[in-house]
Order: structure tokens, then C-alpha cells, then sequence
């Protein structure tokens, strides 16, 4: 099976972003850095009103080391690349342990599933879908990839899509470890994501449909893991499909309401989807867990890579949330305030992640020699970062269903074949 090598660096700048419903999203330093994303109706520019964001409606487009193993797939066949950590002075000061979990009848239950956030955190939980007092929608939502510096010329191997108009979101994370048979991990992530937003465009309702029909369809070597959100506007429900690492999470007033757990088979061995045709070990649509969360009117869903999870706990990403709407900032600028706070940790020596907490809770931690002179396992873990924010108000404060057309808006984006349309 292949392994999981390193991911994710951060661009300087953050360009505009074509909304488009087919778009190559240029986030890195070189002209060839692209990562592929399917994302339309990211902007919510034609609210003329202040709204309970605390702004107006528009949403910017511009856009001494310890080895450890690093994240691989499958558990059959253990071929560990090393990732290295600092180790810093000091006691061993985590304050979570990785704890398995069951989850009620609203989810597929599964075996070996673990947190990875911080105690502050909520633990995973399903919540009863009671119907809302209004129906909701999506204020203004926003997307962000950020590459590993080592694949910024190709632009990572995350993938996302973003379809406010159906109120659909969804994050895949491609498994790097293929590259080492010369498989471009990019490719399956970047198809699941089209297959996946194209299950909703057809009329999949349930995030588990969508993610079993993009499984029946993408059919080439490769696997990721998969994290869908759809919003059922009349009833307020968001239901939540995850399988692996990847996940969701809804704050609610600045504080974490509801976060998915990470599916594992043992640490560092996330679940994963891949074509059983190249890759018959592969986990299935039957082991996604499914949550349904009541929302109401200010609440905010952030959905992740691991990439932003091994490197933010939960409840700092809420924190950050409340900051931004305290400021009336936009989703696409929080989502990019959240990537920029994920990369900063993820380049952090002295950083005590949520990766290294859970890896030392596993039993990895610096040699003896070193543990005797006080030093512990610490630092951030360098990965692909990829981030979707959603804000959810009120029907009638959300801006109307945008036309692709409308998407367009009149800037030049790259179609499949790199030229500008």
C-alpha cells in the first residue's frame, strides 16, 4: 500500500478567486502552482444590507529532531517515510488523550475511530435534526488550498468543492504515499471532488449518496479521504458524511457546537476511499458516518483536510471565528485567516499540536535519553491545508442563487485544459 508523504506550504498572497463552477485556483508563489477545486457561488456580493455578521453581504475573492512516522494508508503493509519534530524543554503538558468513540443510530458506527482535537474541544455527537424555527441558507461561503512547498508547482493534492446554491460542501484529501509509484495523488482527490459536487448537481440528497456514487465513479488508481456537509434549507438540518481524517465542525456564538471525529485504523492510518479495482483494500461508502446537526441562524460550518486538524484544535478555530465576525469579516476571509493560522503551527518547532499530543498518546515520543533531560515530542505537522467556510443565516438575509453565468462575472478563469475562458 502506498504511504502518506509530507504535504503543505502557505502563498504569500491570496489571490482573487474566479467563482466559477469549474476553477484552478492559483495559491502559491509559481506560475504553474494550481490546484484544482470545484467552487461556485462563493460570493455573496449582491447583499446591500448589514447583516448579523456585523458588515455588509460582500465576500472578498482576492483573493534536534525526534523522527516519527508519517500518516500512511492501509494497515497491511507498513512502509513508514519519517517525519521529524522538534523537541523542546519542558513536561509533557497534553491535555487530550485519543480516545475512541461510538456514535448513536444517526451515524455508521465504526471501530478504532479516534478524536484528534484538544479536550477544549466538544466531543463528537449526533444531534437530533428537530426542525428550525425559519429556514435557513448560506450567507456567503469561501474555499482555500494551500499546497505543501515541496508540491506548490503542481498545487497539492487537497481538493474541494463549494456549491452554495444547493448549499453543498466537501473536502478531499488525496493520499500522498502514491507518488512513490508514480501515482499523482492529486488526481483522485481533484476527480472525487468533480464526482462529488456532480452527485449534487443530479440530485443526491444525503451526503453518504453522494460520496457512494463518486466512489462508483472515480475509477482510477488512487484513494482520499472525504468529508461532505449539505444544509436542508427548510428544515435547518446539516447533515455531515466523513470518512477519514478529513471533517467538519458548526460554531455556534464562538464556541465549538458539534465536530466530527477522525476515522482511524490505528494512529497515523486514516479510513480512506480508493477504486477497488487498483486498490481492493480500500475502506467503503458503508464506513462513512453520518451526523445531522440543528442549526440556526449565526452559525458557522468550517470544514478541513487534516492538514488544518492535526495543527488547530477546535476550539482555537472557533475563537478565530468569533474574532472574524466580530471584525464583519466575509467567510472567504475567515477561511483564509483559519489557513494562515494552520500554517503558522504547521512550521512551528516548539508547537505542541494536536498531532504530536496524539502521537505521544500512541506512544511515540523523543528517546530516553532525551525524556531524562526533560524533553517531550513537540511541533507542528507540515501538511496539505485545505479549508471551506459556510455562513448560515436566515433566508431571506442570503443573497439569491447566483446563474453560473453570474459566477463568471465577467473575469477570466482556466478551464480544464489551462486556458483562460
Amino acid at each position: 500500500r502506498p504511504i502518506l508523504g509530507p504535504s503543505s506550504h502557505f502563498p504569500r498572497t491570496f489571490p482573487r478567486m474566479a467563482t466559477a463552477s469549474m476553477t484552478l485556483m492559483r495559491v502559491a508563489g509559481g506560475p504553474g502552482a494550481l490546484a484544482a477545486s470545484l467552487v461556485r457561488g462563493c460570493s455573496a456580493s449582491r447583499v446591500q444590507s448589514p447583516s448579523r455578521w456585523g458588515g455588509f453581504g460582500a465576500a472578498s475573492r482576492d483573493g534536534k529532531a525526534q523522527s516519527i512516522s508519517q500518516r500512511h494508508v492501509g494497515c497491511a503493509r507498513h512502509g513508514h517515510t519519517q517525519k521529524r519534530f522538534a523537541v523542546v524543554s519542558g513536561d509533557d503538558t497534553a491535555d487530550a488523550a485519543t480516545s475512541s468513540s461510538s456514535v448513536s443510530d444517526t451515524t455508521t458506527t465504526t471501530t478504532g475511530t479516534t478524536t484528534k482535537s484538544t479536550a477544549q474541544a466538544t466531543k463528537p455527537k449526533a444531534i437530533d435534526a428537530k426542525p428550525s424555527s425559519v429556514p435557513l441558507g448560506i450567507f456567503s461561503s469561501g474555499a482555500v488550498l494551500v499546497p505543501h512547498p515541496d508540491k506548490a508547482e503542481k498545487g497539492g493534492e487537497d481538493a474541494c468543492f463549494v456549491l452554495r446554491n444547493e448549499g453543498a460542501f466537501g473536502v478531499m484529501d488525496g493520499v500522498g504515499g502514491w507518488a512513490d509509484e508514480g501515482v499523482d495523488p492529486a488526481a483522485y482527490s481533484n476527480q472525487f471532488a468533480e464526482k462529488s459536487a456532480a452527485a449534487v448537481l443530479m440530485g443526491a440528497l444525503t451526503p453518504k449518496r453522494v460520496i457512494q456514487e463518486a466512489h462508483d465513479r472515480t475509477k482510477i488508481i488512487g484513494s482520499a479521504t472525504a468529508c461532505v456537509a449539505m444544509l436542508t434549507t427548510t428544515t435547518g438540518t446539516m447533515s455531515i458524511g466523513n470518512l477519514g481524517d478529513a471533517g467538519a465542525m458548526v460554531v455556534r456564538n464562538g464556541l465549538v457546537e458539534f465536530n466530527t471525529p477522525s476515522q482511524q485504523h490505528e494512529f497515523n492510518c486514516p479510513f480512506q476511499l480508493g477504486c477497488t479495482e487498483f486498490y481492493p483494500e480500500s475502506d467503503g461508502p458503508e464506513d462513512v458516518q453520518v451526523f445531522h446537526v440543528q442549526c440556526e441562524p449565526g452559525d458557522i460550518l468550517v470544514m478541513g483536510s487534516d492538514g488544518l486538524w492535526d495543527n488547530v484544535p477546535h476550539m482555537e478555530v472557533a475563537q478565530i471565528c468569533a474574532e472574524a465576525v466580530a471584525e464583519g469579516k466575509d467567510a472567504q476571509s475567515l477561511a483564509e485567516q483559519i489557513a494562515t493560522r494552520a500554517f503558522e503551527h504547521s512550521v512551528d518547532e516548539e508547537y505542541d499540536s494536536p498531532f504530536t499530543i496524539e502521537a505521544r498518546n500512541a506512544g511515540h515520543d523523543v528517546e530516553w535519553w532525551e525524556k531524562a533531560k526533560g524533553k517531550v515530542l513537540v511541533g507542528g505537522k507540515s501538511d496539505d491545508i485545505a479549508v471551506v467556510v459556510a455562513f448560515l443565516d436566515e433566508v431571506g438575509n442570503c443573497p439569491p442563487p447566483e446563474s453560473e453565468d453570474d459566477d463568471l462575472d465577467g473575469e477570466f478563469v482556466e478551464n480544464e485544459n489551462g486556458k483562460e475562458t
